[in-house]
C-alpha cells in the first residue's frame, strides 16, 4: 500500500471519528437543554440547580472548554513529538521532510492551546501581590 493511500485512509478515519464525537456532544447538549426547558416550564425546584451547574461548567457550559484545553494541548504536542520522532527513526530524506512537516501542525496547535489555557488561568486568578 502506498504511503499516500495510507495517509488518506487515516485522515478519513479520523475525520469520521471526530464527526461522531461532535455529534454525540450535540445530542448531549440537546438532551440537557430539553431537560432544562421542561424543568423551567414545570417550575421545578431543580431548574435553578441545573442552571447553576451550567454556569460552573459541570455540564458543558462556558468554562468547561477551558479545562479541556490543557489536556487537548498536551495531547497535540505529544502527537507532534511522536510524529517527529517517527520520521527521525525512519531516517529517509523524503520521510523526514514530510514527517517533520506533519508534526509541525499538531505541535503548534497544541502549544497555542496551552498558551491560551495558561493566559486564561492567569487572568482568572486573583493577583496575590496586589492584595498584600
Amino acid at each position: 500500500m502506498p504511503a499516500t493511500e495510507m495517509v488518506v485512509g487515516v485522515a478519513v478515519g479520523l475525520f469520521f471519528l471526530l464527526g461522531f464525537i461532535y455529534f454525540l456532544r450535540l445530542v448531549q447538549a440537546w438532551m440537557l437543554h430539553r431537560t432544562l426547558r421542561d424543568a423551567i416550564s414545570k417550575d421545578s425546584e431543580h431548574s435553578g440547580m441545573l442552571v447553576d451547574r451550567i454556569g460552573r461548567g459541570d455540564l458543558g457550559g462556558p468554562r468547561a472548554g477551558a479545562a479541556a484545553d490543557d489536556r487537548t494541548g498536551l495531547v497535540l504536542v505529544a502527537l507532534g513529538i511522536a510524529l517527529a520522532g517517527f520520521s527521525l527513526i525512519v531516517g529517509e530524506p523524503e520521510w523526514l521532510r514530510y514527517g517533520l512537516g506533519a508534526a509541525l501542525f499538531p505541535a503548534l496547535v497544541g502549544a497555542a492551546l496551552l498558551v491560551r489555557h495558561y493566559k486564561l488561568r492567569r487572568t482568572a486568578e486573583p493577583d496575590v501581590a496586589a492584595g498584600a
